[in-house]
């Protein structure tokens, strides 16, 4: 399927008082504008179409450096769904040039003033656009629909002749249009106005890790069962206590690094019963977008810590896990016991655990160190603290609202 992006950036930014397709914001990666970061988003995309207006004479200058195509709304003050219908003008008429069919075409209709949609929205939507062929799909989290929304070219026409009462939303009320449940809470918030754009930029500084909801989410998507729900979430409040813990005993505040602790530690297992579940876990996770994550994630079951390295989310997830028998605390000695018993008659399989809690014990002393404590104690208390059942037990009974059309574990 041929794929097009149309990025809408045709506004006047009235309540912003400038330019919103250039405003700056500090991504993990390194700072850009709304309409850069969207740019690079869509990258995939055959063609990608940038819809001007009032501001044409600040983007249009600048479109071509980021690979997008410039189209002049004529009369933006008419609102945005006439940059819908000048955009989507501009799509069929590219496609009909490259002779792609209308069942063989989509594309996506993106407002610039929001810039966070993540990696895995798209991916998702376009799973569903596999299986929901002529249907136009919009992206939801927890049932509230964001942006992008997905249009077949098949699907253009009727949205071009909608009279454009109540916009875009009123045009999908006469097309086939499903949401697509995605674990990605940044890609509901506008920026419209100064303080709504503080948000994004804070937001922005950890694009990378999915928060505590976002995480649960894709849990569930990825047909995590109960069990391991309650582990996930084990981990998950004990990496987060230790991160946080350590940051407090450095004097310091890393708000970014304790909620990467906190989504890595909930998704480390996202594959478990696959076979070198870490490394796949891993492998989906920079799929979807989250690199750091990913790093965390692939190396969660054994770390040889150099003395010299900065603790932090990397080493804590490790450790973390091994305070979690499930959902319940147990001691790093305690967790290796177990599974000496198990697998310690075979030599080569006892050396192989012996090392590994070694590592753990060591990585535990050096922590306590630093934080002028008993780590286990601390993971103790909080597991102890947390309703980790019921909390499982409630995401357990939400799964079906957070079912997708074409399963997360196709990513893998």
């Amino acid at each position: 399927m041929r794929h097009y992006a149309l990025i809408l950036a045709a506004g006047a930014a009235s309540r912003m008082g400038r330019c919103k397709a250039l405003l700056p914001l500090p991504f993990p990666d390194g700072e850009c504008c709304a309409l850069e970061r969207l740019a690079r988003m869509y990258a995939f995309c055959g063609q990608r179409f940038v819809v001007t207006g009032h501001h044409a004479g600040l983007l249009e200058p600048a479109a071509p450096g980021w690979g997008l195509r410039a189209v002049r709304n004529p009369r933006p003050e008419d609102g945005m769904f006439s940059s819908i219908r000048a955009g989507l003008r501009a799509v069929l008429e590219q496609a009909r040039a490259e002779g792609v069919e209308p069942e063989q075409g989509g594309v996506f209709v993106h407002p610039v003033d929001v810039p966070l949609t993540r990696r895995l929205t798209l991916l998702a939507l376009l799973r569903a656009a596999d299986v929901l062929p002529g249907t136009a799909l919009q992206a939801a989290f927890c049932g509230e629909p964001g942006h992008p929304v997905f249009l077949p070219l098949s699907l253009v026409p009727a949205i071009l002749a909608h009279d454009g009462h109540d916009g875009l939303r009123g045009a999908l009320a006469v097309v086939p249009c499903r949401q697509v449940p995605v674990a990605d809470a940044a890609m509901l918030p506008d920026m419209d106005t100064p303080e709504q754009y503080a948000i994004l930029q804070t937001m922005a500084a950890g694009h990378d890790a999915l928060t505590r909801d976002e995480a649960e989410g894709l849990l569930l998507q990825a047909g995590v069962p109960e069990r391991g729900l309650r582990h996930a979430l084990a981990v998950g409040r004990v990496a987060e206590a230790l991160c946080g813990a350590l940051a407090e005993a450095r004097g310091e505040e890393d708000p970014v690094e304790t909620a990467l602790a906190l989504a890595s530690g909930l998704t480390h297992d996202i594959c478990k019963g696959v076979h070198g579940h870490e490394a796949a876990g891993g492998r989906l996770l920079a799929r979807l977008g989250f690199s750091r994550m990913a790093a965390i994630v692939a190396a969660h079951r054994d770390q040889s810590v150099p003395a010299e390295k900065k603790l932090g989310a990397h080493e804590l997830v490790y450790l973390a896990d091994k305070y979690c028998r499930g959902g319940i605390w147990v001691p790093v000695a305690q967790r290796f016991a177990q599974k000496l018993e198990e697998f310690g008659a075979d030599p080569g399989a006892r050396a192989g655990i012996e090392g590994r809690r070694d590592r753990a014990l060591a990585l535990e002393r050096r922590l306590a160190v630093e934080l002028g404590r008993d780590p286990a104690q601390l993971a103790r208390k909080v597991l102890d603290a947390a309703d980790i059942n019921t909390r499982a037990q409630m995401l357990d009974a939400r799964r079906s609202l957070w079912t997708p059309p074409c399963p997360l574990a196709e990513e893998v």
